[in-house]
């Protein structure tokens, strides 16, 4: 055998085992295992990682858990759907969706508040365009998660309100330490503003619970609309103020 058709097969033979190792990383790469690969560039995949609620040396306060940022959006959060014009507008995204695009409007869709002077403001209007679909969605919802207590009409005479009467008349230990639920049409209520409404209907308040886990953002503006024409079915309106079509059919001859 020649010396040149020697040195073929020997960096033949070279080469076959550094294809070796390669052959079993990328082997390797394909099977699942239920132990850490070994990385040579580790990158950013292995950090410290801090349980909630730890405390972390590495900052000045020694939380572990930081604070959101400020001025800075969770993409996540940055688009919230609107089920009462996805009714409407099954295929139009723009009208279907409640795009967040400024700290401001987070801060008063997500939450029912404004920035003031470094001080948190509920604000006064829902933040989210209104609609008759809007009020309807809303009533859908009522009727889902409020009337238990509240009553269809808002007034605090719901089912669940009658039944802890019912035992309380009969001196039923089961009643407990029942609370009247609010009227919705009081004034009271009517004097909160929008953001507050909402913020009650999120984090609950006294004996009422959170619904933030069962109502979705959009949603919980839309109750809040319908509490809103809830107090306002209750006010007196001067027949002269009256829609048209309204007066004409309490002047027809079948309404007299």
């Amino acid at each position: 055998m020649k010396a040149s058709s020697k040195k073929f097969f020997v960096y033949g033979d070279i080469i076959l085992l550094a294809l070796i190792p390669l052959s079993i990383i990328a082997l390797k790469r394909e099977q699942r295992t239920p132990t850490p690969r070994l990385e040579i560039i580790q990158d950013l995949d292995k950090q410290a990682y801090l349980k909630p609620l730890r405390e972390s040396a590495l900052f000045a306060d020694d939380r572990g858990m930081r604070p959101q940022v400020f001025g800075t959006l969770a993409q996540e959060d940055m688009v919230l759907p609107n089920i009462a014009e996805m009714q409407v507008h099954p295929d139009d995204a723009a009208a279907d969706n409640v795009r967040i695009t400024s700290g401001a409007d987070y801060d008063s869709i997500m939450f029912g508040q404004n920035l003031v002077n470094g001080n948190g403001q509920f604000v006064s209007r829902i933040p989210i365009p209104v609609t008759p679909e809007f009020i309807q969605r809303g009533q859908e919802e009522f009727n889902i998660f409020c009337t238990p207590c509240h009553g269809y009409n808002g007034k605090g005479d719901g089912t669940v309100n009658e039944f802890v009467n019912q035992l309380r008349a009969a001196n039923d230990p089961n009643a407990g330490t029942w609370v009247e639920p609010t009227d919705l049409t009081s004034a009271a209520v009517q004097s909160l503003p929008d953001g507050m409404v909402y913020n009650i209907i999120t984090n609950g308040i006294a004996a009422m619970a959170s619904y933030r886990d069962q109502i979705q953002i959009v949603d919980r503006w839309a109750i809040v609309a319908y509490v809103r024409s809830l107090e306002m079915s209750q006010k007196q309106v001067p027949v002269d103020q009256l829609p048209r079509n309204v007066r004409e059919q309490l002047n027809s001859p079948e309404s007299q």
